[in-house]
């Protein structure tokens, strides 16, 4: 000790020490304080997370439409992260144009400004792990300051919606204010947690994808499945056909049978036709629409399964008028029983008159047999009681003498002459007129 300082001096010193100590001190306890401060933030975020992440994926299944998954996550932000105002924003025509089609939190006067506004964002924006965050900290640069703009908000986060490294979405939350401690600024946590919403939205429509593409590929099976037996019956109906045909041709009631033939063949190789056709226009259809699935073009994937839809109902019809057609032969061919039944005159009429002119033509060896067929049926008719094979035995004759006559005098009419053969049907009261 310095002989010549004295008492107090050697008291400042001790004082110096001390406060010097407990400057330290309370520069760590405050360094303390605010680490400690951040790690409840945290821990709050994440609490805040796992919750709201729980209770959507409660809610939202593959059989939940895409609509109410996005129309609740607005809803679910709002209240669960105690934002203001939160919207999906989804793609316009325009590419790099999005458009609000969800939010909750605006005032019905905003909702006008929602509905018609549209906001143009770099695509440089809509990569993985690229986010916006804007608080009182950040610049705006043209992005936010478009927000801001359009949509009314201050502060804000957006994250993208990728499927298949796509975006689909744009998620936007955002509040009016920022005042710590109660309404701390948005941070890199806050983004984390709408992050992981964007990746549960992101698996749902995944999951839901996979799911449609699986209910459409049992949806092909049972299609081709369905044009299995359409062929399978139209090939057995040909042999019928056939087998008909031989033993009708050896029978001699029958024997004018035989001049149809080739008539019969003709009417029934048309639907075979389209059969063939458009079964091969539905397995090309199909492959598309498994590469459009996969990419996640569900719209265009829903375009193309109702043009299969369409041509399985056109294969159907003509499945139909292929059985139709033998029927129409087996009943001939029968030995009428003189029993009446309920049979549609018109399709009846028409039928045999298709018949007569393609088994004419087919016996046409020169090739100069070319008369035109007019209908004019009374669709108020409907079905009535009569023995068709009679009928049609009936008007199968009619028709063979028409044709007969018309073409016969075409060889000796004027020039201009066209051969044509009419019938119509008609009822007068309680009667049915063939003509």
């Amino acid at each position: 000790m310095d002989a010549n300082s004295s008492p107090d001096d050697k008291l400042q010193r001790e004082l110096a020490y001390y406060k010097k100590q407990l400057d330290q001190i309370s520069g760590e306890t405050i360094q303390l304080d605010y680490t400690l401060s951040s790690l409840r933030l945290e821990l709050k975020q994440k609490k805040e997370a796992l919750t709201i992440l729980t209770n959507l994926q409660s809610e939202f299944s593959v059989a939940t439409p895409l609509a109410v998954i996005y129309s609740e996550t607005v809803k679910a932000i709002n209240a669960q992260l105690g934002m203001d105002h939160s919207m999906v924003l989804l793609p316009a025509s325009p590419s790099n144009v999005y458009k609000a089609a969800y939010w909750h939190g605006f005032q019905d006067e905003h909702v006008t400004i929602l509905k018609m506004s549209e906001i143009e964002i770099s695509p440089s924006f809509f990569r993985p792990s690229q986010f916006i965050l804007h608080n009182k900290s950040t610049n705006a640069d043209v992005t936010v300051s478009q927000i801001q703009k359009i949509y009314q908000l201050n502060y804000f986060i957006g994250v993208s919606v990728f499927l298949e490294e796509k975006p689909v979405a744009l998620i936007i939350s955002g509040r009016r204010f920022e005042k710590n401690p109660f309404v701390p600024p948005f941070d890199k946590g806050d983004v984390d947690t709408l992050t992981a919403i964007a990746g549960l939205i992101s698996s749902v429509i995944q999951n839901k994808n996979m799911m449609e593409l699986k209910l459409e590929k049992a949806e092909v099976e049972k299609q081709n499945e369905v044009i299995k037996e359409q062929r399978d019956t139209l090939e057995k109906a040909l042999n019928e056909l056939r087998l008909a045909q031989n033993q009708l041709i050896q029978s001699e009631k029958m024997a004018s049978l035989g001049e149809l033939t080739a008539g019969i063949a003709h009417e029934i190789q048309n639907p075979l036709n389209f059969v063939n056709n458009f079964s091969e226009v539905n397995r090309e259809l199909i492959g598309e629409r498994k590469d459009e699935l996969i990419k996640g073009n569900i719209t265009e994937a829903k375009t193309i399964a109702e043009q299969i839809d369409e041509n399985e109902q056109k294969i159907i019809h003509h499945g139909k008028r292929a059985d139709a057609i033998v029927k129409g032969m087996l009943q001939h061919s029968r030995t009428s029983t003189g029993k009446k039944e309920l049979t549609n005159i018109n399709a009846l009429a028409d039928e045999y008159l298709r018949l007569s002119y393609h088994g004419l033509r087919a016996k046409d060896k020169d090739k100069d047999f070319n008369t035109s067929m007019k209908t004019d049926f009374d669709q108020t008719i409907g079905n009535i009681n009569i023995v068709p094979q009679d009928i049609g035995r009936v008007l199968l004759n009619l028709y063979n003498n028409a044709f007969y006559t018309v073409t016969e005098k075409k060889k000796s009419a004027e020039v201009g002459y066209e051969p044509t053969v009419s019938m119509s049907t008609k009822k007068i009261y309680d009667k049915i007129e063939i003509r």
